[in-house]
């Protein structure tokens, strides 16, 4: 079976609109939008067991935390995010003693695992907005008084184009 790619991925109803697409034809905005609950994730039992995922949570809720872009609907992500960053650093640290061939000169399992796992934690890493790529695609909330400052990039958007 083969699977298509639709092209890129749809831009947050917050950038479309600031960008102006709504403008000329408001029929497009979408009616229903799906947003996060508010909080921070709690951090699941397992993770703090393990003490690389558990520094790799802190570090990551408190940077996700900063840019207003963290909901306790992310818990699942983040712990996904986490246990593979934990993963990949225990291959890394094998790959790197041992090397990436077994003692058949064939490429060795932890190699194989060790590449598998860098390729779901960037994927990953793009889910929670952790790569510039990402992070210039999301839409991040802006307060009402950054608003009513004009400092924010919706407003000076708005400015520019209209």
């Amino acid at each position: 079976m083969l699977c298509m790619t639709r092209g890129r991925k749809p831009l947050a109803t917050e950038v479309a609109e600031a960008n102006g697409s709504y403008r000329k034809n408001p029929a497009r905005r979408p009616k229903h939008t799906i947003t996060g609950s508010d909080g921070i994730p709690v951090k699941p039992d397992f993770v703090e067991l393990d003490e690389t995922a558990s520094a790799v949570w802190d570090e990551t809720v408190s940077v996700l935390k900063d840019c207003n872009i963290l909901s306790e609907t992310d818990t699942h992500l983040l712990t996904s995010y986490v246990s593979c960053y934990a993963e990949w650093k225990k291959a890394y640290l094998h790959v790197s003693k041992h090397g990436h061939e077994n003692e058949d000169g064939k490429t060795s399992a932890q190699s194989m695992t060790f590449h598998k796992l860098a390729d779901r934690h960037m994927k990953l890493m793009g889910e929670l907005g952790l790569s510039p790529s990402s992070r210039a695609r999301l839409s991040v909330a802006t307060s009402k008084d950054q608003e009513q400052q004009g400092t924010s990039l919706a407003s000076i958007i708005k400015e520019l184009k209209g």
